[in-house]
């Protein structure tokens, strides 16, 4: 399967899934100064982007102390963080403010185990504190997290360029409702 970026617009903040954090972990708020915990999470969970050691400053300098609100680590009982989502913005996507989520990763030795879904529930709760709408950008290789994003009501944005083949290809491994909405399933 060919790696497609794509974009998954939510047009309403109603009817979000709540998913309970499962016993032996939590989530907390990012806290001043921790990007070196967001990279380390990324560097590790990231399988089609370099990582460097830049990156979270050139993601989110536009304001650090936002993060303080809207980034969260999911952690092990122990105080390790193995988890990471943020609930950012974009003050004009389409002459549009969105809320965004952005950057979700969680360490290889917890994937599998739908530690996604409870931090979904913490970050899209902080977006509907602010933002009517959001979106996120993913790609087609991460089928695990389509999966997820349709599960949370997010449904593709066929504007995108090569939209029509990304979406014909997630709906050949997921057979979602929302992709049959979308007339991707038969």
């Amino acid at each position: 399967m060919k790696n497609y970026s794509v974009r998954m617009i939510r047009e309403n903040m109603e009817n979000i899934p709540q998913f309970p954090i499962p016993e032996g972990f939590a989530i907390r708020n990012y806290r001043p100064d921790e990007g070196h915990i967001w990279t380390r999470i990324q560097k590790a969970a990231e399988p089609y982007i370099d990582i460097d050691d830049e990156l979270f400053v050139r993601e989110f300098k536009q304001d650090f102390l936002a993060m303080e609100d809207r980034s969260f680590f999911l952690t092990t009982d122990t105080g390790e963080e193995i988890g990471t989502i943020t609930a950012w913005w974009q003050p004009d996507m389409d002459g549009k403010t969105w809320g965004q989520i952005h950057w979700v990763a969680v360490h290889p030795d917890y994937q599998g185990r739908g530690l996604s879904k409870p931090m979904m529930s913490i970050a899209m709760a902080r977006l509907k504190q602010s933002h009517e709408r959001c979106f996120l950008g993913t790609s087609t290789g991460r089928i695990a997290a389509v999966k997820v994003y349709l599960d949370f009501g997010f449904t593709p944005d066929l504007s995108r360029e090569h939209s029509q083949e990304a979406w014909t290809e997630v709906a050949s491994v997921i057979k979602h409702p929302i992709l049959r909405t979308y007339g991707f399933l038969k």
